[in-house]
């Protein structure tokens, strides 16, 4: 306890007090509060109330590079025949990565969760950084197995 300024009644720290006010010593009681404070916007989850929780498989991220780099080599490979048209929304890099946004709304609703909740974005970034090097990678030997006698 500490003495007020002007000499009158002793008042109490804020560890010396307990959230109805009544007075204890030292901060042992300090848990207890930020324990009882909990968040008026947290709502506990009922596992009832939504689909069942699917796993998350442990190899999803080597799942996802690999068909990254695949995908963007065979995509490289025929990309300078133009298998889908002259257009620009025809172009092999844009296909690859339409095909990219449908596989990642296929596991947004198999596993019933936000994609960055299954792959981070970080994860997600470097996986589409793969695919693009991987296309120019495949585009070179897509070219130079072409002109091959």
């Amino acid at each position: 306890m500490t003495e007020d300024a002007k000499g009158g009644k002793p008042r109490q720290s804020f560890l010396e007090r307990s959230a109805d006010g009544q007075s204890t010593k030292g901060p042992s009681n300090i848990a207890s509060i930020v324990r009882s404070t909990a968040s008026p916007f947290a709502v506990p989850r009922n596992p009832a109330d939504g689909p069942p929780v699917v796993p998350v498989s442990d190899h999803i991220l080597t799942w996802w590079f690999g068909l990254m780099a695949l995908g963007g080599v065979g995509f490289g490979l025929v990309a300078e025949r133009r298998p889908f048209g002259n257009g620009v929304l025809a172009y092999p890099l844009v296909v690859f990565f339409v095909c990219v946004a449908v596989v990642l709304l296929t596991l947004r609703f198999l596993h019933a969760k936000p994609v960055p909740e299954v792959i981070s974005e970080r994860c997600l970034v470097i996986g589409c950084g793969i695919g693009i090097a991987c296309f120019l990678i495949g585009n070179w030997f897509g070219v130079n197995l072409d002109r091959m006698p």
